[in-house]
């Protein structure tokens, strides 16, 4: 028998039990469309992180707590806060850089009157909005004299403002921060979003204040500098700072000495790379799952129709049809099966990544890229074939063995 004949008699059973076909492959279908999903939305996630991170610029270094473990990296948040005000005057004084700024982030009740919100807040000094450019809507930025007196004055962001005040300007009214009162000098025109952060949303305070009155803490959570020369020789050069003003030995630099940690945008863009691409391989990993249940189904599945077609088989062998053209047979009704569909899940799952992109970005995350990977489409179309074979050979393995007299008395 010709391979044509076996094929337009595979794809003939198939056709005369188009139900039972059809939920055949809806298994198939689901596990194809999750793992490309799951991968747009993984690569999707790395892209959007990787673009605010060169959004940042290529002159920015940062300073944060290390455990010491250069295997772990930052961000630790189970780590002692080692980075203190005392680093960052060191650090201005370096002459290393033309803007020391500095950053205390927590989340805080805020409340204006009746209306009331839980808001990030973040203590820093007058020079933040150097290193993240960002323009006023009302009123001024706090400034040196702001931070140097404790004063209780706030910036807020675009949303947080119009939650609490409408459409008014706030400029010159007091709101509460945990029962202190806070007299507001500015709002932010609208600047979105950075990692995932609602930028309009949030509070900008004095570091000193926020230390003090708000906290009760010495420490800050990490040091933004903007480089002024070269980014490296700036890296290594503020790190024999920290060591000194933290009293660290440690000539050789080695980074388990160290209770600090530097990096710039190159190694937040390596990081966020590695993050990335094992966050695509987990999602893509638990998404494969259902390829394997659809896998088991198919085989279930076959495993009833050779049963179903026990007399067919053998009046198939009666008349000649040899071991190896059942075997064929069946195989390629499985293949068949799990190709379609694996091209039917590429088109779900294209479609259902578009529709989570544009939710996305319509609603949470204005920036976020819409990513189909085509590997992804490729290795659905190969996985899907392979998930046939190695799922359909038992089936039509057992179907060419049956005895032709065995299986014709079969009722």
């Amino acid at each position: 028998m010709r391979f044509i004949d076996i094929l337009n008699t595979a794809s003939g059973s198939l056709y005369r039990n188009k139900s039972r076909s059809l939920l055949t492959i809806l298994g198939v279908v689901i596990g194809i469309a999750s793992v490309i999903l799951m991968l747009s939305i993984g690569q999707g996630a790395e892209r959007f992180i990787l673009n605010q991170v060169a959004d940042l610029g290529a002159d920015l270094v940062f300073i944060e707590p290390s455990s010491g473990d250069p295997t772990s990296g930052p961000p630790n948040p189970f780590v002692e806060q080692t980075i203190t005000l005392d680093d960052a005057k060191a650090v201005g004084k370096s002459g290393l850089f033309s803007y020391v700024s500095m950053s205390l982030v927590t989340t805080l009740p805020v409340s204006y009157m009746e209306e009331n919100d839980f808001v990030q807040s973040v203590g820093t000094n007058e020079q933040q909005i150097k290193i993240y450019p960002a323009d006023l809507k009302y009123g001024r930025m706090f400034d040196e004299d702001d931070v140097d007196s404790y004063s209780k004055v706030v910036v807020l962001g675009n949303e947080l403002s119009e939650d609490l005040f409408g459409a008014n300007n706030p400029v010159g009214n007091k709101i509460k921060i945990k029962s202190k009162s806070f007299r507001v000098i500015g709002v932010f025109d609208k600047q979105g979003s950075r990692f995932f952060q609602n930028l309009d949303k949030r509070i900008l305070m004095p570091i000193t204040t926020m230390q003090r009155d708000v906290m009760g803490v010495d420490y800050v959570n990490y040091l933004e500098m903007k480089a002024k020369g070269d980014v490296n020789k700036a890296k290594e050069e503020v790190g024999f700072i920290l060591r000194d003003t933290h009293n660290i030995i440690n000539p050789e630099g080695l980074q388990e000495k160290d209770d600090f940690f530097v990096s710039s945008q190159e190694d937040a863009t390596e990081i966020v790379g590695t993050v990335g691409g094992v966050l695509t391989v987990l999602l893509a990993s638990i998404a494969s799952i259902s390829l394997v249940v659809g896998g088991i189904g198919i085989m279930n599945i076959m495993l009833v129709s050779v049963t179903e077609r026990t007399r067919e088989i053998g009046l198939r062998k009666a008349v000649g049809a040899t071991n190896s053209e059942v075997l064929k047979q069946f195989l390629i009704e499985a293949i068949l099966l799990t190709v379609g569909g694996g091209f039917i899940g590429v088109f779900v799952g294209a479609i259902l990544s578009i529709g989570v992109g544009v939710i996305l970005q319509n609603f949470f995350v204005e920036s976020w890229s819409v990513v189909i990977p085509p590997n992804a489409i490729v290795l659905s179309v190969v996985v899907s074939t392979l998930v046939g074979v190695l799922f359909g050979y038992y089936p039509a393995k057992r179907a060419s063995k049956l005895n032709p007299i065995d299986a014709l008395r079969y009722e």
